[in-house]
């Protein structure tokens, strides 16, 4: 049996309880097997929300060598379903967002996010994601169009400054 069959037959063998404990104390490196695994924890509206979270954040901290298209794409649906998805399940699927691999598209939906009428704690993960990747030419061109935003401004001048440094 395979590694990662072992991994996802004990998950299912456990109760909830031991499930939330099981991805909690998680800590290896993910193949794409295990990464869809995890993501259809995460996309599974039935679950537990405690129990999504940890799967999402399993699939940010522990990213192995894969094509992460797919599950930026399904982390991007959760996100988009803020009003019937629990907001720190959101919070958390922008924080792993920000681990992955990002482009344009991303880059552009975290500007969009924070310029738009949206809850404070997803704005702050947005901005946290552009931070994270300032020396993505687009997240640069964003943060520089932050600066004189009230809310960013200044955090948006640091991490500019951070860049030249």
């Amino acid at each position: 049996m395979d590694t990662e069959d072992k991994i996802i037959k004990e998950y299912y063998s456990l109760n909830e309880k031991g499930q939330f404990d099981f991805l909690k104390g998680f800590n290896q490196l993910l193949n794409q097997a295990l990464a869809q695994f995890f993501l259809s924890i995460a996309t599974d509206i039935n679950a537990d929300d405690d129990i999504r979270i940890e799967a999402v954040n399993i699939l940010g901290l522990y990213k192995g060598d894969y094509d992460d298209t797919d599950i930026k794409a399904k982390l991007m649906t959760i996100i988009n379903a803020d009003d019937t998805e629990d907001d720190s399940l959101i919070v958390n699927c922008i924080n792993t967002l920000s681990l992955l691999t990002v482009d344009d598209q991303e880059i552009g939906w975290a500007f969009n996010m924070i310029q738009g009428d949206n809850y404070v704690l997803f704005k702050s993960a947005a901005f946290d994601l552009l931070a994270r990747h300032k020396n993505h030419p687009k997240a640069v061109e964003a943060l520089k169009r932050l600066v004189n935003y009230k809310n960013y401004g200044i955090s948006a001048q640091r991490e500019l400054a951070a860049i030249e440094t």
